[in-house]
């Protein structure tokens, strides 16, 4: 009897699992992946998990990538050389003509300095930049270009009276100005010596300060801007992730006397709020601070860059036709007027965000322009497939893969009564100075990585979650039916025992 008894004890000390354990353990599979179903088929948890990544705070590799970005966008720059003067102001030419040089080519480096990050999940900031030459023959090419340091003054001092055009006229007579000047492509994008214009820079700079001492059509993009931007950092709501709220500390211009023209809004294109990417009927903005506006991207289709599938944005041709809805964006004819003077269609006028210089832009060779224009200009070739402005967009971070930026700076003849310096211009006539084509044309290796990654192993990973959680719950769920019925049906073996 003694080994039965110490057999029946050792039973009783060995664990024993329930009968039904196996139910339960069925039932908890079933939940998790009901739980992970519900996770990855009906949340933006796992998205929203990537992208928290973009979001701009110290210490994070988004930051150091917006801080000091690893992008180098090239700048191919063409400048109109006007080839007839002579023969325009003689009279034996009745219109002028252009030949296009360049590209003049500069790979730019751009930092954020100054960094501040503020409590309202903001932070503000400045940028420099700077150009390195990659190609052309910019300090060898000779140009013949309108001269717009005069241009501007004349403009600039148009209205003023009596007395201003007879000091100026006094000035001007001693310089003996030309309409148009002699000098090598480089000095005339990034800056040369000119007397008016060191002049015109000590008057303008008791309303606004201009921070280079030579003239340059690009000189104000070299160094560090003067304005201070202040934009989202998505830390509290990744929708609102890189707009931009305010510059040099407002959230309005105060230029163009319109509530919704001086609203400051848009990304500075190098980032975008997902919500617009994923809605693809969105508008996306990018704030121009060049031209006081921003400029609308709409959806145009799909493409690949990289290898990866993006997601192509193009602005639209009629995005500087003046129309209703934009008309706005025309200056008042005076301060304290209700009515607007519109430069023609296909031409914007940014004089306002240029110390009142009467700087005109367009698509380059005044694409889309109306006829108008091409009047008084021989030369020009306006092609579509030459002048797009697109970018491509990653599907899922929303941030430029690619693109290209195509405009194209003018600058529009203002005569004056008693400033006879523009010799046979006409008042009102535009002439083509340069266009860039910005371009997004490579990217870091390793920033490559990261977007491969983000498209292709994010989707892989989410997809392998949401159908194996599927898969994972049918499963638990024809198991969990057959385990009960089992476990009824041995309940009711034991009962009838």
């Amino acid at each position: 009897m003694k080994p039965k008894d110490e057999k029946q004890v050792i039973q009783k000390d060995q664990p024993k699992l329930p009968r039904n354990w196996y139910v339960w353990a069925t039932a908890m599979a079933a939940l998790s992946s009901s739980l992970f179903l519900v996770i990855f088929w009906c949340t933006n948890i796992f998205g929203d998990a990537i992208l928290s990544n973009l979001i701009i705070r110290n210490g994070t590799t988004a930051f150091e990538f917006w801080q000091r970005s690893p992008v180098r966008l090239l700048y191919k720059i063409y400048i109109f050389n006007y080839t007839n003067v002579e023969d325009f102001e003689s009279g034996k030419a009745s219109k002028l003509k252009v030949q296009e040089l360049g590209p003049y080519m500069y790979r730019e480096t751009m930092k954020r300095v100054n960094i501040q990050m503020h409590d309202n999940h903001t932070v503000s900031y400045q940028e420099e930049k700077s150009f390195q030459w990659e190609g052309g023959s910019p300090d060898d090419e000779p140009v013949v270009v309108p001269n717009v340091p005069l241009l501007g003054a004349v403009s600039y001092t148009r209205d003023m009276n009596f007395a201003t055009h007879f000091l100026l006229n006094i000035f001007l007579g001693t310089l003996q100005p030309k309409t148009f000047v002699n000098v090598n492509a480089g000095d005339f994008l990034w800056g040369y010596d000119d007397k008016l214009f060191k002049v015109m820079r000590t008057l303008i700079s008791f309303k606004k300060s201009i921070p280079y001492e030579n003239f340059g059509i690009l000189a104000s993009a070299n160094g560090v801007s003067q304005d201070r931007i202040t934009m989202c950092t998505g830390s509290d709501d990744l929708n609102n992730l890189g707009l931009i709220t305010r510059i040099n500390g407002k959230n309005t211009q105060n230029i163009w006397g319109d509530e919704k023209c001086d609203r400051i809004y848009g990304t500075d294109g190098s980032l975008f709020p997902p919500n617009w990417i994923h809605d693809r009927n969105t508008t996306l903005h990018v704030y121009a601070k060049e031209l006081c506006r921003p400029m609308p991207f709409r959806f145009d289709g799909y493409n690949e860059t990289h290898g990866i599938p993006t997601l192509r944005y193009k602005i639209s041709t009629d995005v500087f036709n003046n129309s209703a809805t934009d008309s706005c964006y025309c200056p008042k004819m005076a301060e304290d007027s209700s009515i607007r003077r519109c430069p023609p269609v296909g031409i914007y006028n940014s004089s306002a965000c240029n110390f009142n210089t009467p700087t005109l832009v367009s698509f380059p060779h005044f694409y889309g322009a109306d006829e108008s224009v091409f009047e008084s200009i021989d030369g020009l070739k306006s092609e579509k497939n030459l002048h797009g402005t697109y970018l491509d967009i990653h599907p899922r971070l929303g941030v430029p893969m690619g693109g290209s930026s195509k405009l194209q700076l003018n600058i529009e003849v203002r005569k004056a009564i008693r400033l006879p310096y523009t010799g046979r211009l006409k008042d009102g006539t535009i002439l083509p100075l340069i266009w860039v084509d910005t371009t997004l044309d490579t990217l870091p290796q390793n920033i490559r990585s990261i977007l491969y990654d983000a498209h292709f192993i994010a989707a892989i990973v989410e997809l392998f979650f949401q159908w194996g959680s599927l898969l994972v719950l049918l499963s638990s769920i024809i198991a969990l039916v057959f385990t009960v019925r089992k476990h009824r049906m041995h309940c009711e073996t034991v009962d009838v025992s």
